[in-house]
């Protein structure tokens, strides 16, 4: 995961402060999170947590610029080519992780998930995940428009079907994480495929 710390905190006690309150969001949530929380996944101690930090809200705000950033640097270092086989690595990246360790993977995105459930009581976060998202789709809709200029998918609406995409992605993840359904990835990998790439095909 990229960090950019600022200048007044080592980085590796950066990264390490990054890490710690995203096992704490995925293990707490939001609202029981406390900064012992993530003093508790941390190997640093709370006074530098406290040095560093005005308290947990402040921490959880940079941790998500911190996601931000990597996935805007992951989107931009995409494999370039085939549309279908860069479209299919990308609907998996998001997904199903593929990319990174599957521990941490699910443990960034169960963070990601909690803090966007409580997005609409903190506007400044709220605009961080409009961006998030916007991100994500025009990803998606630039691959399919990638597609249909070279005559590999059929004519579609590229933003429209990028947001069905990305609808199926969130859909499944929430059941994963929230409800504890472990299938709902894979089941929904199948139907991307059913519903969205055979709808490309122009054959």
């Amino acid at each position: 995961m990229a960090s950019h710390p600022p200048e007044s905190i080592p980085e590796e006690t950066y990264a390490d402060l990054v890490q710690a309150t995203l096992a704490a969001l995925a293990k707490k949530g939001y609202a029981n999170l406390r900064v012992r929380d993530i003093d508790a996944e941390s190997n640093k101690s709370r006074q530098l947590i406290n040095h560093y930090f005005s308290g947990k809200d402040e921490l959880v705000t940079e941790t998500l610029s911190v996601l931000i950033e990597a996935v805007k640097e992951e989107l931009d270092s995409s494999s370039h080519g085939d549309p279908t086989k860069k479209l299919n690595e990308e609907i998996d990246r998001a997904l199903l992780g593929t990319q990174e360790d599957d521990e941490e993977f699910w443990t960034t995105t169960a963070a990601l998930y909690e803090l966007q459930s409580q997005a609409q009581h903190n506007p400044h976060h709220r605009e961080m995940f409009n961006e998030f998202l916007d991100l994500q789709v025009n990803h998606f809709s630039t691959i399919i428009q990638e597609g249909i200029n070279q005559g590999v998918f059929d004519e579609v609406d590229p933003d429209r079907m990028a947001n069905a995409i990305d609808d199926l992605i969130v859909g499944a993840t929430i059941k994963k994480i929230h409800l504890g359904r472990d299938d709902a990835p894979l089941e929904t990998r199948e139907m991307i495929d059913e519903l969205v790439m055979s709808k490309l095909d122009p054959r």
